[in-house]
């Protein structure tokens, strides 16, 4: 009996090459039609638009992680007037979906005061330009969303680099 029989090479050499085939087939396609998302995670200083609703609107900063299209967020408050009541600084904690060019980012937090109102949920949606959004926060207890701009904030390096 001998491994070299007509009939097994025939069928190894039909097998080695159906493999490769589609091994090329699949990375064709995968090179022309599939890229990455673009990178959006990093922290956003809010600019709210001020309106009759919210004449000195609060001062937030977004943080945002991103795992391919999923992303994360924290929404904080930046100034006083933002500060969560008797929260112990709790900020709003956000899930959503980032297709390129719209972010959609949805969460809740224990009460939050905007705009002299208190608030529990936000839900953010905006468009990418450049290195920064724009949009709009609806908070769950006002009668009308926010408009915002944002702006990406310069990394912030550790200075307490320890070396070995």
């Amino acid at each position: 009996m001998s491994h070299f029989d007509r009939k097994s090479l025939i069928f190894y050499g039909v097998a080695i090459s159906s493999v490769v085939t589609l091994f090329s087939v699949v990375s064709r396609y995968g090179t022309a039609r599939l890229q990455a998302p673009i990178a959006i995670a990093g922290n956003y200083q809010l600019q709210i638009e001020p309106s009759e609703l919210c004449s000195e609107p609060p001062s937030l900063q977004l943080r945002i992680q991103q795992s391919g299209i999923f992303v994360n967020g924290v929404l904080t408050a930046a100034s006083p007037e933002a500060e969560p009541a008797g929260a112990g600084g709790k900020p709003f904690a956000l899930d959503g979906r980032w297709r390129s060019p719209e972010l959609d980012l949805a969460g809740r937090s224990p009460a939050m005061t905007v705009c002299g109102q208190s608030v529990e949920r936000v839900a953010i949606a905006s468009t990418r330009d450049g290195d920064s959004f724009s949009g709009q926060l609806t908070f769950a207890g006002l009668p009308a969303p926010l408009m915002f701009n944002s702006q990406l904030l310069p990394a912030q390096t550790s200075a307490s680099s320890t070396s070995h």
